[in-house]
């Protein structure tokens, strides 16, 4: 059974593929008909340039959040007689053959054979994409530069990335545009075959790679692993009473003295924050409907999404000692219920001011969603986080972004969750304080039904936690 599900997935995956590749293909090969459609009497090329750089940049963040580093495939191998230096040029060598960098090629290189190749002389064009080229190189070792840095070095890459975010956005809203400026300038004197900027596209991936191979090595001779924080800390003596409030706490301790679990607690508030005030100060119309959708699920819900996809499994190290606990299962399904909802009205709280100063028009949009996330998307998460059974180590140090306990189902469990509120908003596109009132009023019914939902999730734990421990103990062994 589950050798068909993961056939279905594969096939599944396979075909929005080939969908997307030939999507990214058609674009490419027939852009002067959407060039004419953006910004008419500019040629492809030209216009292209423009936007190269910026879009590249928001790839890398994509990049950044998506790829995994060579160095989780390093350790299993350390114990061979091959030279550490030798283990990390392969698997950087491996790493470029990343989506990440084959994605924007089959979008770049039909466009390249019909509106650069044969327009421009053949020393431009073949400068151009080799610029193009070396830049995804560059692009592919400056993750890992970023990644290793962020391992080591966590508060200050927070702090530089954060003032990173400022000044793009403060770029802008002043309307100066110094990114597009600089792209269309680099692309362009590439195409005129310009020496010098052929040279800088040559020596950036050089000074990257060598960084990153640097980095990468520093790190394995590292003796130690970065011990897990053991910061004391408790809630106001307020929130300490009650049958659930130790529970809670337990699992608040487990993110913070942990890196992997408090670094998805650090990206559902920098969502929350400073990739919202991005989304909310773009001028979209169009796509208003759809955007507003993932606005408002990820602003109140992005804590529940990230972190809450993996309950149970981070705990995976020290369940069966739960199991033996003298602990109710409602109790715990319900303290982790609280949590999640908890969270939501968190978040509401910090993301409201920007909804107030940006876009006061979205601030229905906002409440509704509370309720929905509140009400139903926890509901999803946590049925999906009862059939976990693979292992994560939460003590472990790293990447950004570790996907150790995730599964096909994690990603494709995101559909049921965000397509229903999108797709409801945009069929009410002429009413919409009708569809955020169906929205809001479906999450409060589901909210004022916590106590059925929670008697449900305790049936379904009581049934599946001797299989998770199970689950959790063969995965850790392998």
């Amino acid at each position: 059974m589950r050798a068909r599900q993961h056939l279905f997935v594969w096939i599944f995956l396979g075909i929005m593929s080939l969908c997307l590749g030939f999507i990214l293909v058609t674009t490419g090969w027939f852009f002067d008909r959407f060039s004419i459609l953006i910004q008419p009497g500019v040629e492809p090329a030209a216009l292209i340039n423009r936007f190269l750089l910026p879009v590249f940049l928001g790839l890398f963040g994509l990049r950044f959040l998506f790829q995994r580093t060579p160095a989780r495939y390093l350790r299993p191998y350390l114990h061979l007689p091959v030279a550490r230096s030798h283990l990390i040029r392969f698997f950087q060598a491996t790493s470029l053959l990343s989506l990440h960098n084959i994605g924007p090629l089959v979008f770049l290189l039909p466009f390249w054979s019909r509106h650069v190749l044969g327009v421009y002389p053949l020393p431009g064009a073949l400068a151009w994409l080799t610029g193009i080229v070396m830049l995804l190189v560059a692009a592919n070792f400056a993750n890992l530069v970023c990644r290793t840095l962020l391992a080591r070095h966590e508060r200050s890459f927070l702090f530089f990335l954060a003032l990173l975010t400022a000044l793009v956005y403060v770029d802008d809203l002043a309307g100066t545009r110094y990114v597009q400026t600089y792209s269309a300038h680099l692309f362009d004197t590439l195409l005129q075959t310009q020496i010098s900027t052929l040279l800088l596209v040559l020596l950036l991936p050089v000074w990257t790679t060598l960084a990153s191979g640097h980095l990468l090595l520093k790190q394995l001779r590292r003796a130690e692993e970065i011990p897990a924080s053991t910061r004391r800390w408790s809630l106001p003596r307020f929130l300490r009473r009650g049958a659930y409030s130790p529970l809670v706490l337990l699992e608040l301790r487990l993110i913070v003295r942990n890196r992997r679990p408090r670094h998805y607690l650090l990206i559902s508030l920098l969502f929350s924050t400073l990739y919202l005030i991005f989304l909310l100060a773009s001028p979209f119309t169009r796509g208003e409907v759809i955007l507003g959708g993932v606005i408002g699920l990820f602003a109140s819900g992005g804590f529940v999404l990230n972190y809450g996809q993996l309950m149970f499994s981070w705990e995976s190290s020290f369940f069966d000692g739960l199991l033996v606990r003298p602990l109710a299962p409602r109790r715990t399904i319900t303290a982790k219920m609280l949590l999640l909802q908890g969270s939501c009205l968190v978040l509401f709280l910090l993301s409201a001011p920007l909804f107030l100063w940006l876009k006061p028009a979205l601030v229905p949009l906002h409440v509704a969603f509370l309720f929905y996330n509140a009400g139903i998307t926890t509901v999803l998460v946590l049925f999906l986080a009862l059939r976990n059974r693979q292992y994560v180590d939460v003590s472990r140090s790293g990447a950004f972004f570790n996907y150790e306990g995730f599964s096909a189902a994690h990603w494709l469990w995101f559909f049921p969750t965000a397509v229903p509120p999108s797709m409801l908003l945009f069929v009410m596109r002429d009413a919409p304080a009708t569809g955020l009132l169906w929205l809001g009023g479906a999450g409060l019914v589901s909210l004022l039904a916590t106590p059925l939902w929670i008697t449900l999730f305790t049936h379904l734990f009581a049934r599946r936690r001797r299989g998770m421990a199970e689950g959790f103990r063969r995965r850790r062994h392998r």
